[in-house]
């Protein structure tokens, strides 16, 4: 990863991870990966997660806990000819956020974390609440029914690219067109990409 990308700000990798709802775990077993789309929830510095008892994941994760859970969050496409003239394909790409973390699972077997885990699912997916907290009795027989397993971070890394390693003339040329574009994801990009590119400048050493 080009060092211009990555983002080490705890609290900026938190807030990410607070207002994406889905991410991929990614296992192995014998060699062969498998990889699943699943909706988690961040406590501290855990990943939590939620499914049945019985699957192939389960059974992966039994005999191999190593996991990498990644996450991104989509901005705007940029065509070729957003910032070059020449009529070559490579310089379109795509900006993004993105956050891989490596760790390893672990099963939550007490009842108060599943609790908490669950909770805190809840409340990233539905803040307006309009439910019983999942503390009441009723919730015992689903909650003892579900498996709920959290990933111990080992190392995180995080990834936004805007442009910031481009040419001012480059880095204008994509404001332009995207600002003709005018949509919704251009305007957030828009924003991001001057946000980052303001950083990276103050934060250049003095000559």
């Amino acid at each position: 990863m080009k060092k211009i990308f990555e983002i080490t700000d705890k609290k900026i990798i938190q807030e990410l991870l607070d207002n994406i709802e889905f991410g991929t775990l990614s296992i192995c077993l014998d060699n062969k990966p498998y990889s699943l789309p699943l909706n988690f929830a961040q406590i501290e510095e855990d990943i939590y997660f939620h499914g049945s008892k019985s699957g192939r994941k389960i059974k992966i994760l039994k005999q191999n806990n190593y996991a990498s859970f990644s996450v991104v969050k989509s901005y705007s496409i940029i065509q070729s000819y957003f910032s070059s003239t020449d009529e070559l394909a490579c310089p379109a790409t795509h900006f993004f956020k993105s956050i891989v973390i490596d760790g390893e699972i672990e099963f939550v077997e007490n009842y108060h974390e599943k609790v908490k885990a669950l909770t805190a699912l809840m409340k990233k997916l539905q803040p307006e609440e309009r439910y019983k907290p999942l503390s009441e009795d009723d919730y015992k027989k689903a909650i003892n029914a579900t498996t709920i397993y959290k990933l111990k971070p080992k190392e995180t890394k995080a990834k936004f690219k805007f442009g910031q390693h481009l040419s001012s003339e480059r880095f204008e040329m994509i404001l332009t067109h995207l600002e003709s574009r005018d949509s919704a994801v251009d305007k957030d990009t828009i924003e991001i990409m001057q946000q980052l590119r303001g950083q990276n400048e103050t934060s250049k050493p003095l000559v």
